[in-house]
């Protein structure tokens, strides 16, 4: 997923969009909003991190009953219990509102994965839908929260929780809910968590650093190890393909394969977190078993033409980029080595061809 574009209120990207500056979003654009999305979907839920959206979510929420479809509404949830939600309340769309200086707003699919890259585009130059005779009813819960903390505890009942292991998030109400699973006895683990919850890196007294990509390739071994065929977006670090595991590869821009959406941890970290904490050796082990990886990611202003490469993979020795448009005249450049000096020079060296090639077109 990368930079779409932009219509009046709202810049389009990576599955989300967001007010653009100096743009004042009302109620009257949050209906607007409302009537686009259900003129593509039907049942939607919505949810947001605090009362504070509720303005927002609410106008949202009439403008999607106003055009005939029901909606599911949440005023204050985490994004992870709120997206485990969607398949219980039958949801085809989610939306989730967050934000503190800039309105940032979520949408998902009925599993709980972004919307790709061609979904939210739909969204972007949509029209609003016209006014139904028949109005959709605007059911309110309090929260999934309980609900999605029970399943998880349900899936290591052979095991007493919370695990030893401590957990570092700027986000007071994501930190509570791992801390449900999760006690500080001693510091040979500690997850550090991104504040909406969906990315983990972790760090062991005996390992050092473990990436978020180490530790989803450390639970697709165990996964590997009982049988099971496990299913990664293309996009993630090329060394998983050597690890010898029994993979298969998926475009997060296509039909994300049932079998994908059926690995729990390919879209909930917390979960895939509790079942590797579960035996700890067993997760070192898996760890020091996995070929050595390293990615940098940067950003770039260049100057677009014909030749430009964007949304692209390209293999080079040594390693990969992966080239996609951030912005009207921005480039993100994600290279992947089994170094972290061959990944800084893949990336250097591409940096220096994209910035290249926008200065000559711009000499024609």
């Amino acid at each position: 997923m990368s930079y779409i574009g932009e219509n009046n209120y709202f810049s389009f990207r990576d599955g989300y969009c967001e007010t653009l500056p100096d743009v004042n979003i009302g109620t009257t654009e949050a209906v607007s909003l409302g009537r686009i999305i259900s003129n593509i979907y039907g049942r939607c839920s919505l949810g947001c991190d605090g009362f504070s959206h509720n303005r927002f979510l609410h106008s949202m929420s009439s403008g999607i009953a106003e055009s005939g479809i029901d909606v599911c509404l949440c005023e204050n949830t985490d994004l992870q219990s709120f997206k485990f939600s969607l398949h219980k309340t039958s949801a085809e769309c989610g939306i989730y509102v967050s934000g503190k200086d800039t309105l940032k707003i979520y949408f998902f699919d009925k599993n709980g994965f972004l919307l790709n890259d061609s979904a939210l585009e739909r969204i972007m130059l949509g029209s609003p839908a016209l006014g139904a005779v028949k109005k959709g009813r605007i059911d309110a819960v309090t929260s999934f929260r309980d609900i999605y903390i029970k399943s998880i505890k349900e899936s290591c009942t052979d095991k007493p929780l919370p695990f030893s292991a401590g957990v570092s998030c700027g986000n007071e109400s994501v930190r509570k809910l791992w801390e449900e699973f999760f006690r500080r006895e001693d510091d040979s683990l500690i997850f550090q968590v991104s504040d909406n919850g969906q990315r983990v890196n972790a760090y062991s007294s005996t390992e050092g650093f473990i990436s978020c990509e180490k530790l989803i390739l450390a639970y697709s071994s165990l996964l590997s190890e009982s049988g099971q065929v496990v299913w990664l977006p293309d996009d993630l670090h090329f060394a998983a393909d050597m690890s010898g595991l029994n993979i298969r590869r998926f475009s997060s821009e296509g039909k994300i394969p049932d079998a994908a959406v059926s690995q729990r941890f390919l879209s909930d970290p917390l979960f895939m977190c509790v079942m590797l904490s579960a035996d700890k050796e067993k997760l070192f082990s898996a760890v020091r078993s996995l070929p050595e990886l390293a990615s940098v990611r940067r950003d770039i202003t260049v100057t677009f033409n014909d030749e430009m490469p964007v949304n692209k993979i390209i293999a080079e020795h040594g390693g990969r980029i992966i080239i996609k448009k951030s912005g009207r005249s921005r480039l993100s450049l994600l290279s992947q080595a089994c170094s972290a000096e061959t990944a800084s020079e893949i990336c250097s060296d591409w940096t220096d061809k994209l910035t290249r090639l926008g200065k000559n077109n711009s000499d024609i």
